[in-house]
């Protein structure tokens, strides 16, 4: 009687240099600031031509460094703020989360934890690159009047926010004011989505990382003390500090989101919560503003009250 048939290994990956890796992920990177609205979908993919030159056993920096120093070449050379706002975006988006993979590799780090990390270091350096560019004056200020101004522009914008008059140019100006001070936050958060989509390919790319089902995601146990520094500094600070602290609440909220998120799908089951439709569905509804805020509770609750019991052959619904 044989024996079972050995498994077949896996393909190696078809080999991909640092000039092309790092060519595709600008190219993708572009999508952000050419391609209306559906450009922030493009983007996400950026990072993932330099994942796949790290898996190949070659540092992600040889793909990126090229293309920064060539961007930060042209950002000197024309001194425009288009030029610098362009590299340090093409730094945040795809440099970094690609990166920040790398050094998970090296970190026992749980997938909270590096989720944590990626968005952080994205809030920190997006928050210091406003206070450098806006320097001396207030960010959340400056910021306010070139959003206002910019959608002032749009000549259908405010009829189409809130109609003709005094009210749609009151929503215009409030949109604006609220996108420009919660600037950062809206930055780490989208590097962090750019990072989880990111997470689930590196196993699929040969990294020992990314692995364990979102169902199990838990987040960063030390992430409290940035709830209770961002929540204490938005409500007894003022100025610039209560700017910060704003974001670094907003961006910590995010990230119990997630975890909140990946509750709802572990009491969906493997069978529910397997398909992409039901998982798109629940995550545009998780999204909505007072759903959202729920789901960020659960994640908050979860970490000081686990919400989750074993998981059981039925894959995860309660037993």
């Amino acid at each position: 009687m044989t024996g079972p048939a050995p498994a077949e290994p896996q393909p190696a990956l078809r080999r991909l240099g640092p000039g092309a890796a790092g060519f595709l992920s600008l190219l993708v990177f572009l999508g952000l600031p050419l391609i209306p609205l559906l450009g922030a979908a493009v983007a996400i993919l950026a990072p993932l031509p330099l994942a796949h030159l790290a898996a190949s056993g070659r540092p992600s920096v040889l793909g990126w460094g090229w293309v920064a120093v060539g961007l930060g070449g042209l950002a000197l050379a024309t001194r425009e703020e288009w030029t610098m706002v362009l590299c340090a975006g093409y730094l945040l988006v795809t440099a970094w989360p690609a990166q920040a993979a790398e050094m998970w590799l090296r970190r026992p780090w749980s997938s909270g934890r590096w989720a944590a990390i990626v968005a952080l270091v994205t809030l920190t350096a997006s928050a210091g690159l406003l206070v450098a560019f806006s320097w001396p004056g207030a960010p959340a200020d400056i910021l306010g009047a070139r959003f206002t101004a910019a959608m002032n522009e749009a000549g259908d914008l405010a009829r189409i926010l809130g109609g003709s008059g005094m009210g749609g140019q009151e929503l215009v100006v409030r949109a604006a004011s609220t996108a420009a001070y919660l600037a950062p936050a809206m930055v780490a958060l989208y590097v962090l989505a750019v990072a989880l989509w990111l997470r689930p390919r590196l196993a699929a790319l040969g990294f020992p990382r990314g692995a364990d089902a979102f169902r199990d995601y838990t987040s960063e146990e030390w992430l409290p003390v940035g709830f209770v520094l961002g929540g204490a500094g938005w409500v007894f600070t003022g100025g610039t500090l209560k700017w910060l602290s704003a974001n670094l609440l907003v961006t910590t909220l995010g990230l119990y989101f997630v975890a909140g998120l990946a509750i709802v799908f572990f009491y969906l089951g493997r069978r529910v919560g397997g398909s992409i439709w039901v998982r798109l569905g629940v995550a545009l509804l998780a999204m909505q503003l007072p759903v959202a805020i729920v789901v960020s509770v659960l994640g908050l609750a979860d970490a000081f009250f686990p919400l989750r019991r074993s998981s059981a052959a039925d894959g995860g619904q309660q037993t």
